[in-house]
């Protein structure tokens, strides 16, 4: 059931209700006007929860994507270096008529564990040697891009 009412609107909304009249191809203002409210009515029927978790996600997968492929690659060498090992000690060792196997710490295993601690510190200090170049470099363009001191009347040279 329709009722009559009268409304006082200011031209820019007029022209709002008119552009929404073409672009919806709409016969009247009154059927503009109903549909921009019907919208307004419906706007939280949809669960929007679940489009911005997905939306999130994507995001932070693309932002991710580089380190987690990086650190999957990563343990899958050390993984494939582990099963390696492991296959060339269970060779040594079918070889050997052993009984028992030995416990403490030996001196070939100690010497290996710092050998790997000296490994991994070299790579870190790489790491951040290159860090700090890079560094240098973009405080060093930056200060070519700025421009110099202005010269003043004692520097110029007659």
């Amino acid at each position: 059931m329709k009722k009559r009412k009268e409304f006082l609107l200011d031209e820019s909304t007029i022209a709002v209700l008119e552009r929404y009249q073409e672009t919806h191809k709409l016969r009247t203002l009154t059927e503009a006007l109903t549909k921009i409210i019907d919208e307004y009515k419906h706007r939280n029927d949809i669960d929007t929860t679940d489009i911005v978790i997905k939306e999130i996600a994507k995001q932070v997968a693309e932002e991710l994507s580089d380190t987690l492929t990086r650190i999957r690659l990563g343990a899958n060498n050390a993984d494939r270096n582990s099963d390696i090992i492991l296959m060339l000690l269970n060779t040594l060792l079918s070889y050997q008529p052993l009984s028992t196997l030995i416990t403490e710490e030996t001196p070939q295993f100690t010497k290996a564990r710092q050998i790997e601690k000296d490994r991994i510190a070299h790579f870190r200090q790489k790491k951040i040697d290159k860090e700090k170049k890079k560094a240098e470099r973009a405080k060093k363009e930056k200060q070519r891009s700025a421009p110099g001191p202005l010269l003043t009347d004692n520097d110029v040279i007659l």
